[in-house]
């Protein structure tokens, strides 16, 4: 059974305790038995997201989680039933936490710990294909993506966007999670700053970008998604800065205006796009 915890004697307990101690990490994930990995206190931005999380139903879909890290929204993917839950990130140091978490929660989840945001419709190729044995590959795309606490540290935030809806079945859902400004009457993005100037958006060399929520909304649109309003949670953070998470749903390319899409089809401006497996 994935994700089954079978019962623990205090002896194991301890020896999980004491292996789980000798990481570092960011997220908190309960691993049974009173065990949980001491993450960052960012609860106040997980609970929007799982605010957010309650409009979708998981039971046997399957599931991308970009970036996992640490894992935490892969395992909770998978406690809410999720069919298949694979995990991509390329930080190979966040990979030993997961490995650690998988083992200890019996975990079936798939990790590729070598694919960036920028690579999922190459890169997954050899999932559609090898672990579905599928004549046509692209029958089984994602119906969920989770695409959490990334887009603000992506230099190339529409690249990414264009590469999680190639991987995504029509009508097929994603669950984001960004910083935002919390402005929704114009449309721009602000750039964080080269340091050592200060960070227009947080003082942290690994943040870019910060779209206003119109923007956020608008470059989805542009990349084959139709946000949900009625899933938007936003967490305020200091001025106008702060937290968004959101549902949106994988619109067809047949649902954009035909010159727009020819544009979306330059591969070379658009690279990952691949319209032609969008429709089904």
């Amino acid at each position: 059974m994935k994700n089954s915890i079978e019962f623990r004697d205090d002896a194991t307990i301890a020896r999980i305790r004491e292996e789980m101690d000798r990481f570092s990490w960011y997220h908190k994930i309960d691993l049974g038995s009173g065990l949980v990995t001491p993450g960052l206190a960012l609860e106040n931005v997980w609970d929007g997201i799982r605010k957010t999380r309650n409009h979708l139903d998981y039971k046997n879909k399957h599931v991308l989680d970009i970036a996992s890290f640490d894992g935490m929204w892969a395992f909770e993917a998978e406690r809410l039933d999720a069919g298949t839950v694979v995990a991509t990130d390329s930080n190979f140091r966040a990979y030993h936490n997961f490995l650690f978490c998988r083992q200890v929660l019996n975990s079936a989840i798939i990790p590729y710990y070598n694919i960036s945001p920028y690579e999922l419709s190459e890169r997954l190729l050899v999932h559609f294909e090898d672990i579905h044995e599928a004549e046509h590959p692209y029958h089984n795309l994602f119906q969920i993506v989770q695409h959490l606490g990334v887009l603000y540290h992506l230099r190339d935030p529409l690249w990414s966007l264009s590469q999680t809806r190639s991987v995504m079945r029509k009508d097929g859902h994603l669950l984001l999670e960004t910083a935002v400004i919390l402005d929704d009457e114009a449309s721009y993005m602000v750039f964080n700053g080269v340091p050592p100037a200060p960070g227009r958006i947080y003082e942290d060399i690994t943040t870019w970008w910060a779209p206003s929520l119109l923007c956020l909304k608008e470059m989805l649109h542009a990349s084959l998604f139709e946000v949900d309003e009625q899933t938007i949670t936003v967490v305020p953070q200091a001025e106008n800065m702060g937290r968004v998470s959101l549902i949106a749903r994988a619109i067809g390319p047949d649902e954009l205006p035909p010159p727009y899409l020819e544009e979306l089809n330059r591969t070379y401006r658009n690279p990952g796009l691949k319209t032609e497996n969008l429709n089904r």
